[in-house]
């Protein structure tokens, strides 16, 4: 069996090799085959910066899916927890309830 830990620890050792740089929207937007081509063969990550500040990054696929990896972890291990917590007593199920009103015509 594949030791989940094991593959994230490895995936992250990878990654962070990886350079960033930064670079406003508009210059990314005239230049995005560039941009995407550092980010797949280079690893670059690229911040794209509006109004000077980082609002989005171009990532090599490899750090997204990392990241993924990471938070299905994060929610995996939580899930376990709260499950545990209720089997234990030690927690009470809560119902559900919208946060929104719907819209009447």
């Amino acid at each position: 069996m594949i030791n989940q830990d094991t593959v994230v620890e490895n995936r992250f050792e990878e990654y962070i090799l990886y350079m960033d740089s930064d670079m406003t929207v508009s210059q990314a937007r005239a230049d995005l085959g560039a941009v995407t081509s550092r980010a797949q063969y280079a690893g670059e990550t690229t911040y794209l910066t509006k109004h000077g500040h980082r609002a989005a990054a171009v990532v090599p696929a490899a750090a997204a899916e990392l990241l993924e990896e990471l938070e299905d972890l994060v929610d995996e291990r939580a899930v376990r927890a709260a499950l545990a917590s209720l089997r234990k007593g030690e927690d009470e199920r809560v119902p559900f309830v919208r946060a929104t009103r719907r819209q009447t015509s």
